[in-house]
């Protein structure tokens, strides 16, 4: 056994930013623990390399029997009230889900963290979360301004308009003759209306955090890797986490005042926590778990509900670079009650290829949404994943912006540019019933393990990410979000682990990586 200092659980988006930033230290000593393959950069699969995942130019659904291994496969999800249950995509391996996901590198908007800061989240503001931003990130387009880093591990580009698709180009011109405004930069915390959607991508090829963060520390003897290892529960002496033990009965444990980092996701980092005893008391009794500390973990589950307007178009217009469904998006405040500053998107999709339609349209996403979900454990065997119940559109002030939204969107529709390029009329939900009916996820699961202050019945973790009435047992990922942000999670998660440290300043870590940019750190 050996003296860690760190049990770093999960190696996804969160977990390898805090596995690499913990070993620039040579002094601390870290074991990162992975359900998924250890793979490195150079041995992964095509698929997890190049910004179509290995699809090409095929209208088709992605080919996850390729690499089985890769994704998680029991998860599922009942996304709103009288639909059925459906598998909830998640990635495995180093990396996680920044191995499989859409590469859409987008920020929150500041009122997100004063959001987050009104419900208890002291230090995540605004501005703290702007400087994790721009420490992550390697901007291509815009580096000299003073809200962005250049040089960070994490590259953020824009497909010129030349590379984009019919649809993409269609979105732009409709949307600014109708007023929403053109801005070349999404990332501004100021901005807001039409944009080029950026990507984490460098070269043309996907930058997951297994590239950006786990294979530079790979040499260092301070880190262990150890991969298809699923963690089953924390191990604890008294009300002090030691350690952890996988789905075989091996243990790990960490040297004498040593801490567990769970950084799972937001599925399986709140599974971990019921599994050890931690959770919601009624539903740890009903599965024969021990009750450690009544909190009210996988409660108050969000992600991003999302609504289509179907568009048959030109083969030609669903064609562009990388084979990209989106390259631009539309964010704007409703007005409607619920709703802060950017409170919906509209995206353009040049194809429907993960439904394996041949159609093209717009996706309406409820970016701030006001409806909570639930997670259920199935029993207390870590080999059967979680289901949730995400209870879509519960809350009629969600219901309403989706209708908002849909109007908007075929009012676009309306315009020269999408004339030229359809082949047919659009189609959408017509009433309420089908809008509940077809409400699909964004893959965006957030809020399982919510941060916020001590007393506060929705609170697992306090802001220092420390989970409360334990001791040296923290979690550190999207499940701790107080709120969803109003973007897709990618970028906040790895700039939420940058708070992590700021919040922490005994943490071991190296020195802070200098941010290049116009305006200095």
């Amino acid at each position: 056994m050996k003296d860690w200092n760190y049990i770093v659980v999960g190696a996804g988006s969160a977990g390898a930013l805090i596995a690499s930033r913990l070993t620039e230290n040579p002094a601390c000593r870290v074991l990162l623990i992975e359900a998924g393959p250890d793979c490195r950069v150079a041995d992964l699969p095509k698929e997890f390399k190049d910004r179509t995942k290995g699809l090409g130019l095929a209208l088709e659904a992605p080919r996850n029997h390729l690499n089985p291994e890769f994704y998680w496969h029991g998860i599922t999800a009942t996304r709103a009230k009288g639909q059925e249950p459906f598998q909830y995509r998640r990635g495995r391996g180093l990396g996680g889900s920044s191995l499989i996901n859409g590469l859409y590198a987008i920020r929150g908007v500041p009122d997100d963290f004063a959001e987050w800061e009104r419900l208890g989240a002291e230090g995540w503001g605004p501005d703290a979360m702007l400087q994790a931003y721009r420490r992550i990130e390697d901007e291509h387009d815009f580096p000299d301004r003073p809200f962005h880093g250049a040089g960070g591990p994490t590259p953020v580009y824009r497909e010129p308009e030349s590379g984009w698709g019919g649809v993409d180009k269609a979105l732009k011109e409709a949307a600014v003759d109708a007023g929403y405004g053109w801005s070349p930069d999404h990332n501004d915390p100021d901005s807001s209306g039409a944009s080029p959607m950026a990507m984490n991508i460098r070269h043309g090829d996907r930058v997951s955090t297994n590239h950006a963060y786990i294979e530079p520390a790979r040499e260092r003897a301070n880190l262990d890797v150890l991969g298809d290892s699923l963690v089953d529960r924390v191990v604890f002496d008294g009300s002090t986490a030691v350690g952890v033990v996988d789905a075989d009965g091996r243990e790990y444990r960490v040297a004498d005042g040593g801490e567990v980092l769970l950084c799972a996701g937001s599925t399986a980092s709140p599974a971990i926590l019921m599994r050890s005893g931690i959770g919601p008391a009624e539903d740890l009794a009903e599965l024969g778990i021990e009750l450690r500390v009544d909190l009210p973990v996988g409660r108050g589950a969000q992600d991003h509900a999302v609504v289509f307007v179907e568009l048959p178009v030109t083969p030609g217009a669903q064609t562009c670079v990388g084979n990209r469904p989106t390259n631009v998006v539309v964010r704007y405040s409703s007005g409607l009650p619920g709703g802060r500053t950017n409170d919906m998107m509209i995206l353009a999709t040049n194809h429907n290829y993960w439904f394996g339609k041949d159609t093209a349209g717009l996706a309406v996403s409820i970016e701030q949404p006001l409806s909570r979900g639930r997670m259920r454990l199935r029993s207390p065997n870590p080999a059967d994943d979680p289901h949730f119940d995400l209870d879509f559109l519960a809350d009629p002030r969600d219901l309403a912006r989706a209708r908002d939204g849909l109007e908007r969107a075929r009012r676009l529709m309306d315009h020269e540019a999408f004339r030229r390029i359809a082949t047919g009329d659009p189609t959408w939900p017509l009433d309420d019933a089908e809008i509940m009916a077809t409400v699909k996820d964004t893959m965006h699961l957030s809020c399982t393990a919510r941060m916020g202050p001590p007393g506060d019945p929705d609170t697992v973790v306090d802001p220092r990410c420390r989970v409360l009435g334990v001791e040296n047992l923290r979690v550190v990922d999207a499940s701790i979000m107080p709120t969803i942000v109003s973007a897709n999670t990618y970028l906040t998660v790895l700039a939420l682990a940058e708070v992590f440290f700021d919040k922490n300043p005994e943490l071991p870590s190296g020195p802070r990586a200098a941010v290049l940019s116009g305006g200095g750190a």
